[in-house]
């Protein structure tokens, strides 16, 4: 069974989201063309729902170590990189085609964090069970593409751009000590595009045949991300900060958290072992 939550993110600061491109040295905001009925194709700005993603898996990984009361310190470089970022496919002759059935299933069962997100583990690739969506802006270019109560919205009939602006920030003078004694120095304002304040997303997260605990890990993942709701760059100056909401309502993290804790020290002792395979 598909779980699927789908709902808004609300921007109430500036949100900072970095594509590729460049309007001479400003750096845009990520954009992908669409298919608007009546108006053909449309480039629009977005968040990418991998960068939503990564963000999350860093939450809840912190949060996991946490309540196991170890640090990041604690781990071996490559169990660091498994759990943070997913981890890299590697072969060896002696595993090339193999699949450790045994692995993956104890990965399942002690790792839910991991068993929601995914990762690769020398040659395994375990499948995460969550799925995160692009956050597109409610606009007139996307409205065909909303469900319908997000129709109804006021910013629906609005051009897209309305919604973006550009800012900047000043560079410090990191050339202090290669200066001369009576060379003044030079500060750099840097310009940048982003979504204003106001800017309204369609989001959605699906949960792919979940177990009771890996739903329960996604309701600590978005209670996680209650307490730190920032998106995009520059969230050490206050850019990025959202309020959301989601149908249906998301799931207690109350059997997860138990688990863990009443688990903690066999999970501990798991992890360890796993940063020896890797």
């Amino acid at each position: 069974m598909i779980e699927r939550y789908e709902g808004w993110m609300l921007a109430k600061s500036m949100i900072s989201h970095i594509g590729n491109e460049k309007t001479g040295s400003t750096p845009i905001l990520r954009t992908i063309y669409i298919y608007v009925d009546g108006l053909g194709e449309r480039q629009i700005p977005y968040i990418n729902g991998n960068s939503i993603r990564g963000k999350l898996r860093r939450l809840l990984m912190l949060d996991f170590l946490n309540l196991l009361g170890l640090s990041i310190e604690e781990l071996d470089i490559k169990l660091y990189h498994v759990l943070f970022s997913g981890g890299l496919l590697e072969s060896t002759d002696e595993t090339y085609g193999t699949i450790d059935l045994t692995l993956r299933k104890a990965i399942r069962a002690k790792l839910i964090p991991l068993s929601l997100m995914g990762c690769a583990i020398g040659n395994q690739m375990l499948q995460g069970k969550l799925k995160v969506g692009h956050a597109f802006p409610v606009c007139e270019e996307y409205k065909n593409y909303l469900p319908e109560e997000l129709k109804q919205d006021e910013r629906a009939v609005i051009p897209v751009r309305v919604f973006t602006d550009e800012s900047f920030q000043t560079r410090r003078d990191e050339l202090k000590a290669d200066r001369e004694d009576d060379e003044q120095a030079v500060q750099m304002k840097v310009d940048y595009e982003c979504f204003i304040p106001g800017t309204k997303f369609y989001h959605w997260f699906s949960l792919e045949l979940p177990t009771p605990l890996e739903r329960s890990c996604f309701g600590r993942m978005i209670e996680l991300f209650r307490q730190s709701p920032f998106l995009g760059g520059k969230s050490a100056v206050g850019l990025g900060e959202v309020e959301f909401s989601y149908t249906p309502d998301i799931p207690s993290s109350e059997e997860y958290l138990n688990f863990v804790l009443t688990n903690k020290e066999q999970i501990k002792a798991f992890l360890k072992e796993l940063g020896e395979k890797v």
